[in-house]
């Protein structure tokens, strides 16, 4: 080969050192030519493209491949005619050797030598130059090479890096997502509820801890088996039997109440739920099957059943004997009235002292204030059995408001109390039980007094609204707040104050009143403010007024 030409400046080199920046590594150029003087040159040649360029040549392509084999270089720079082994065949070998499969291979040939040029790219040349070799041109290409060696080591490294840092995350994710898996094991095997999940052949792949424990086998001895090969019972098969149809898509999941007999013999009540759990092609894949022991609960709630039950018929007992004593408790008591009453104004002559006739007087009165408290216990009990029935009649009210006064106005007066009554005079009739409205009327206006201040005014006004008639009974005394409002409307519910305490009662009234309002189809409402007063309204329905076209007030 003739040898190269010499060596002047170019453009290559006034650009200055390509590498200048890419000081990653030191590289390797290996320069094989059988020819001392073009050695030497290509030697010079290849020191001058960059400080950190390290350069080793070979005189025999031979020991060129076995110091490739030991330190790959990064570019090899060859002559196409070298004796005993030619330069394709040199890089054929070179390309045999996994360190140097993809190292830069420039081989340099004569004009002359084309089919020796594409037989040395056909074994894997990257590129060629012609002699005489152009400095610059072997320059440029050699730091191409260099460049491109350096960008497929870097590149390299970066995929080696990545994959490192692949395999790093993937270790991480397999350990969280183990961790995960182990967390959730412990959990459903923590759980107190029987966990299980069978194939579509009915076959165990999993039950948590619990479940084995109330088989009463370890786990590893369940897996693998169906429920009747664990436990031979008819329940079981029922339960296999249903896992079948919801597999075959007859029967949704869902959940419900079944009995077990455990293999010790016990009988246990459990609430089951099934899931469908289908794989990634949507087939039906597993059953899943939690169930509750809730033995203790049910007979907890069978005996609350019979406690209710009990307690009900004692009630109703207690409510039928008192609605039953209404003649036996009502007659006696008569006949002492009447009787005291008798002995109190003398109709059969003088007494002989006048404290007698007070006591008769007593006597009387404390037979009436009775007979009054077990009218109200037998009423109450007989609305309770729903024996009361009411008899309608025309009602005024407006008279019927007068007519209650006259029974509360010696009270009204001897505690300073004012009563006032508002109702139009063209309000209509009520088609309505008179006696059992008046007791009402009588009740409430009676609370109304009794928890007014000396002084005070209680009003009872009735107007006709949009769905009815409506009776008011307003006082401005004690009131009430919102519990002990609850508290006065329950049967035998009496607000504690000192102001009870002066005026008795058996906390029927309010109770009873709301009874027979209701039976009249209409509503009582309380609306009392503590230290203000209470408003007790009564609707009744506008099917009870007897003259539709009323006028009707806001």
């Amino acid at each position: 080969m003739p040898p190269p030409a010499a060596d002047t400046p170019g453009p290559a080199q006034r650009r200055g050192n390509v590498f200048a920046g890419q000081r990653l590594r030191r590289q390797t150029v290996a320069i094989v030519d059988d020819r001392i003087t073009n050695l030497k040159i290509l030697e010079r040649l290849a020191a001058s493209l960059d400080e950190q360029v390290e350069v080793r040549t070979f005189d025999h392509p031979r020991r060129a491949l076995e110091d490739a084999a030991i330190r790959t270089p990064d570019l090899v720079v060859a002559d196409i005619k070298m004796p005993e082994l030619d330069g394709a065949e040199f890089i054929r070998r070179l390309r045999a050797m996994r360190s140097c499969a993809e190292v830069p291979v420039m081989v340099i040939t004569a004009h002359e030598d084309r089919d020796l040029r594409y037989e040395a790219v056909e074994a894997g040349a990257t590129d060629f130059l012609l002699s005489p070799v152009d400095h610059d041109e072997f320059r440029v290409r050699s730091r191409n090479l260099l460049t491109l060696r350096r960008q497929q080591l870097l590149l390299r490294e970066r995929a080696r890096s990545r994959e490192e840092q692949m395999g790093l995350e993937e270790r991480r994710r397999r350990d969280a997502l183990r961790h995960s898996h182990e967390l959730l094991m412990r959990v459903i095997d923590a759980v107190p509820v029987l966990v299980s999940a069978t194939d579509r052949e009915g076959r165990y792949v999993f039950v948590n801890d619990f479940y084995a424990r109330h088989i009463g086998r370890p786990v590893a001895a369940i897996v693998g088996l169906t429920p009747v090969a664990v436990n031979d019972a008819p329940e079981t098969r029922a339960a296999m039997e249903r896992d079948r149809r919801i597999v075959a898509g007859l029967d949704p999941p869902g959940s419900f109440e079944g009995t077990i007999v455990l293999p010790s013999g016990e009988t246990r009540v459990l609430l089951t739920t099934k899931a469908l759990l289908r794989d990634r092609d949507e087939r039906p894949s597993l059953v899943v099957t939690a169930s509750l022991d809730i033995t203790d609960r049910k007979e907890a709630e069978l005996a609350l059943v019979a406690a209710k039950e009990e307690a009900e018929l004692a009630s109703r007992s207690k409510t039928e004997f008192l609605a039953n004593m209404s003649h036996e408790l009502r007659t006696p008591l008569n006949a002492i009235i009447g009787f005291s009453q008798v002995m109190a104004d003398e109709v059969l002559g003088p007494l002989g002292s006048q404290r007698y006739a007070g006591y008769a007087r007593d006597i009387t009165s404390s037979a009436q204030h009775l007979l009054g408290i077990i009218g109200d216990i037998l009423d109450v009990s007989k609305l309770e059995a729903g024996r009361i029935e009411i008899d309608d009649d025309e009602v005024e009210i407006g008279q019927m408001a007068r007519d209650v006064l006259h029974l509360v106005v010696e009270r009204a007066r001897s505690l300073d109390i004012a009563i006032d009554v508002e109702a139009p005079a063209d309000l209509p009739r009520l088609r309505a039980d008179a006696l059992k409205l008046k007791q009402v009327l009588l009740n409430l206006i009676t609370n109304a007094i009794k928890f007014s201040h000396p002084g005070g005014r209680v009003l009872i006004r009735a107007s006709m609204v949009e769905d009815g008639l409506r009776i008011q009974v307003i006082d401005h005394g004690i009131g009430m707040d919102e519990a002990e409002v609850e508290t006065a409307v329950t049967r035998f519910g009496q607000v504690a104050s000192t102001w009870n305490r002066k005026h008795p009662g058996t906390g029927l009234g309010l109770p009873l009143a709301i009874g027979l309002v209701e039976l009249h189809g209409g509503r009582l409402l309380i609306d009392s403010q503590k230290g203000i007063g209470t408003t007790v309204t009564i609707c009744l329905p506008l099917d009870r007024v007897l003259r539709q076209d009323a006028t009707i007030n806001a």
